[in-house]
């Protein structure tokens, strides 16, 4: 699992990351993980260890689908070129920890409910095309039929205040309804498609076999 991986492993990251601990905040709002009050809390932090392990610290409690995508993005030449030491360690963690089972099937490909490892941690490779589109045609659906709600506003990750709003509401229904008042991006929407896949295996199976 990409969280145990990154939890394990913090230490080193420490030391690698703070060598280009601007760099990588940079890299870590390209990408979403952090929200842009994150964002400026962490760039008022001077001591780069300090910056990192608080940066690290909101990575693993985003979940397993944030971990995953950090790992990844640890991958990357432009990221890792700094140290060689994180380069040549990253090239040693194994995909399956931080890549979805599911993203070796075809997008457009129907995801079978009674197979949950293909819901694990999203199925970026199962989701729709246009994941704004579907999140707006099946709106109802998907107010009704959210079940894991809280584990959902937990794994995306928005900002607090958006956060707080949604938890603010008296049932699920609300809550669902008000947290897609938020998807505004196609960001958003890919993430929390691959969350809803992660929570709602089943429902989000049964939806997406209707498109």
């Amino acid at each position: 699992m990409a969280k145990i991986v990154l939890k394990k492993n913090k230490p080193k990251l420490i030391d690698w990351l703070r060598e280009d601990h601007i760099g990588i905040l940079q890299h870590v709002q390209a990408q979403e993980f952090i929200t842009d009050a994150q964002y400026n809390m962490l760039k008022s932090i001077s001591d780069p260890k300090k910056l990192i392990i608080e940066l690290l610290d909101i990575i693993l409690v985003k979940g397993e689908n944030v971990c995953r995508r950090f790992l990844n993005m640890l991958k990357e030449d432009d990221v890792n070129e700094f140290s060689p030491q994180l380069r040549d360690w990253i090239k040693t963690v194994n995909n399956a920890d931080t890549t979805d089972n599911a993203a070796q099937i075809p997008t457009g490909a129907q995801v079978t409910s009674k197979n949950n490892k293909d819901c694990e941690g999203g199925a970026s490779g199962n989701r729709p095309i246009d994941c704004e589109e579907f999140l707006k045609k099946k709106t109802s659906l998907l107010v009704q039929g959210v079940k894991h709600i809280d584990l959902i506003v937990d794994d995306l990750g928005l900002h607090p205040e958006s956060t707080a709003n949604i938890r603010a509401q008296a049932t699920d229904q609300k809550k669902m309804r008000k947290l897609l008042d938020y998807i505004n991006s196609k960001t958003i929407a890919e993430r929390l498609v691959d969350v809803l896949f992660r929570h709602e295996c089943d429902l989000m199976n049964e939806l997406h076999s209707q498109t």
